[in-house]
């Protein structure tokens, strides 16, 4: 039976596909049916009952995948409701990022995960309460190796990785402690570790040695003294050069107190770049400008980004990173995950978390969202001016 039998739900027709993982690019269709993608061609015939959307001169991707943000909303301080984010911004796939620990995972899971629209995957907090307060590992008595473990082992559809902050709001006088026993949980478990660092104590000397291939280093471009780079941002700590080379991803993790110019400026002039961009979005971050994903894309390509590659960090590489071959890619019996941008090439100004402007030759803006073949945004249905912002 050819492309023009087949029965669609839905076809997005006219775009520019890009999509690194398959290394398609070029003006085609993308059909769906039963929430997985049918058909990526050049011509796809609709059938009786199939809804068409024209993306003519706009840019087709796979699903965003957002690595970092916090959405326990109503129970922990950072949390916010992740189909208000995620769908308006491209976004069909969110971690969160250690929001909930061992005692506090079940809630995540049946009121945030279950209820979602967006796909939510969480990384476990190797504190048993999660992100419910500052010094979430001081206490050792909550960081229980065991009983992280049982949780993994009973979430294993769910869980993609396990989460620590190795930093002073994190571990207060515990220094590097607390991110021993994370490895524990991680080797123990098999799954990725994710660091949240640069911002000491613990110091990144002390952090590094500890990571392993495919654990993730979040918040890369941080403004702290102790970060990334050392004499006056002029060099790329050695720590971090050893990590890389033996696997481990560096992640963008914006957030409201994660990126600085000054740091991310010379990072990329030194060739130390994201593997995956993230926005590092919650209670306090939402409320800046500019942390959405598609403007933390544009942020990687005013520094010299291209456009193939921050689609890549945002898709590609983050469906690795999570170990998800399924997501991140329109291959044909994958799910179907799509994100139509309009990119727009002017001139624009875009900020770090300090209030600090730097200008920008492309904004992207999601136009419509589709997580698991169904349409969780739609600019034109909200009302949008072809001009207007989703965030």
């Amino acid at each position: 039976m050819g492309l023009e039998g087949r029965r669609y739900d839905l076809i997005i027709r006219g775009g520019r596909v890009l999509d690194p993982a398959q290394g398609i690019d070029g003006i085609r269709g993308v059909a769906i049916a039963a929430g997985k993608v049918e058909a990526v061609e050049a011509s796809i015939a609709p059938g009786s009952g199939t809804r068409v959307v024209d993306a003519t001169g706009r840019l087709v991707t796979p699903g965003l995948i957002d690595l970092h943000a916090h959405l326990y909303y109503g129970a922990t301080y950072l949390g916010i409701e992740p189909d208000a984010v995620c769908g308006p911004t491209g976004v069909t796939t969110v971690v969160d990022a250690g929001s909930a620990g061992a005692n506090t995972f079940a809630g995540l899971r049946h009121f945030v995960v279950e209820r979602s629209r967006t796909r939510v995957l969480p990384f476990l907090h190797v504190s048993s309460i999660g992100l419910a307060t500052d010094l979430e590992c001081r206490n050792l008595e909550l960081v229980d190796v065991e009983k992280a473990v049982r949780c993994v082992e009973a979430n294993r559809d769910l869980i993609g990785g396990i989460k620590v902050r190795a930093n002073k709001m994190g571990v207060g006088d515990q220094s590097v402690f607390p991110v021993h026993l994370a490895r524990d949980v991680a080797d123990v478990t098999g799954l990725p570790l994710m660091v949240d660092m640069y911002y000491p104590p613990p110091s990144v000397e002390q952090v590094f040695p500890l990571l392993r291939p495919g654990d993730i280093s979040t918040h890369m471009y941080k403004g702290f003294h102790g970060g990334l780079l050392r004499d006056g941002n002029t060099v790329v700590r050695e720590g971090a050069l050893a990590a890389r080379d033996r696997g481990v991803l560096f992640d963008l993790g914006h957030g409201a107190g994660s990126f600085a110019w000054e740091v991310a400026r010379p990072a990329f002039d030194l060739g130390f770049r994201p593997d995956t961009v993230s926005t590092d979005l919650h209670e306090g971050s939402v409320k800046l400008p500019d942390v959405n994903m598609p403007d933390c894309m544009a942020k990687m390509m005013a520094l010299g980004a291209s456009l193939e590659e921050v689609v890549r960090w945002s898709t590609a590489n983050s469906a690795a990173a999570l170990r998800r071959p399924d997501l991140g890619t329109l291959v044909v019996g994958g799910a179907a995950d799509v994100t139509v941008l309009d990119v727009t090439e002017g001139e624009f100004t875009y900020y770090d978390v300090a209030g600090k402007p730097y200008a920008g030759r492309h904004h992207l803006r999601a136009v419509l969202t589709v997580c698991r073949g169904v349409i969780t945004y739609e600019a034109d249905a909200e009302g949008e001016t072809p001009e207007g912002r989703a965030m």
